[in-house]
């Protein structure tokens, strides 16, 4: 996994009126890896699965947590580290949702954090997980762009 900063948009707009941005370079982002980036104010994730590159929103749409900083598995399903919602990075869609409740395995907390985390707990169950925008992607030579 690898931090990403705002990139310069070395831009390309094709005969349709597309308009792709270069996101970065094919060696950046290594298979079974995800590249964060900055385009045009928006947060995506680059991933390579297998070879193909992906891009998507890169903030898990439960709890905003930047999804490059969790897990890719080799079938492209992203798990956010915040509360491990999943999504298929493929099509951005959730195919999993977050889990809000603490491991058995924890150490007892003291009542009062008990307390604390059970009324949080009960406030985040109301927040929806929604499917996460994805990107078209085009790579020429070495280069990564996206549609945005």
């Amino acid at each position: 996994m690898t931090l990403g900063k705002e990139v310069d948009v070395g831009n390309r707009e094709r005969q349709d009126g597309q308009q792709f941005l270069e996101v970065g370079k094919v060696d950046e982002v290594p298979a079974g890896k995800m590249k964060h980036v900055e385009v045009l104010g928006k947060e995506i994730v680059i991933l390579n699965i297998g070879g193909k590159f992906y891009a998507m929103d890169d903030r898990c749409a439960h709890m905003n947590a930047r999804l490059s900083m969790g897990n890719v598995s080799s079938d492209g399903i992203i798990t956010c580290p915040f509360h491990g919602a999943r999504f298929d990075a493929t099509t951005g869609k959730k195919v999993k949702e977050p889990v809000l409740t603490p491991s058995q395995q924890m150490e007892p907390l003291p009542k009062t954090w008990q307390n604390y985390l059970e009324h949080a707990g009960e406030l985040m169950s109301y927040i929806k997980t929604y499917d996460q925008h994805v990107y078209e992607i085009e790579v020429e030579g070495d280069r990564i762009k996206i549609r945005v």
